[in-house]
This record gives C-alpha cells, structure tokens and sequence, in this order.
C-alpha cells in the first residue's frame, strides 16, 4: 500500500519523533501516538557477539484501525530497555510494515 513511500524511509537513522514524521507523510495519515509502542525483539538463539540490539515500534493510525510497524536497530546493546533513549538517539530503520484490519472503527450501521 505504501511501500514505495517506506522503503524510501528504510536504512536510514533518526530519532523516534523523525521516524513518526515520515510515516505520517508518506501515509497521509496522522498517527495517534508519536512515540509509538517499543518492544524489544528477542531471538530463539541469542548472538551475544552482535553490537546492535534490535526493536519493533508500532504506531496506529488515527481513526482507523490500521497500525505500522517499524523494525529497527541500536547502535549498541543496552542491559534494559528503560536505557535506551529513543526520543534522542538514533537508530537505524530496517523494516517498515503497514498492518491493514478490514475491521470498521465503527458499526456499519452509523456510516
């Protein structure tokens, strides 16, 4: 749906609020939240000899049910997540995805 827009976006780094910028403009939508929903990305068989940690931020869309998630990586690997610093690090953009629910916000009924 907009993946010539996110792949644009992909590879590249900036901060939390940046990355919610351009999400809203390629969209053409305006997300509920800039901060978004961060979690941590835990792997089966851990590669304590990699540098980077990786994370998924979903963002949702205002009045719709859609949501987009971002996969991205740090530069370093921090003990907890409430050390990394989202707002005013950087990170690296790997991956975004535009989850679409074909579920009304409403009842069809009021539309």
């Amino acid at each position: 749906m907009h993946e010539e827009k996110f792949y644009l976006i992909e590879g590249k780094k900036m901060k939390l609020k940046e990355l919610a910028k351009e999400i809203e403009a390629a969209t053409g939508g305006e997300l509920e939240d800039d901060q978004g929903s961060i979690n941590r990305v835990v792997v089966k068989k851990p590669a304590p000899e990699e540098s980077f940690e990786t994370f998924t931020i979903t963002f949702k869309e205002k009045h719709t049910v859609d949501f987009i998630d971002a996969v991205v990586t740090t530069d370093n690997k921090k003990k907890n997540l409430e050390d990394y610093d989202f707002e005013n690090s950087e990170f690296t953009v790997r991956l975004i995805s535009y989850i679409r629910r074909d579920v009304p916000i409403q009842n069809e009924a009021e539309l």
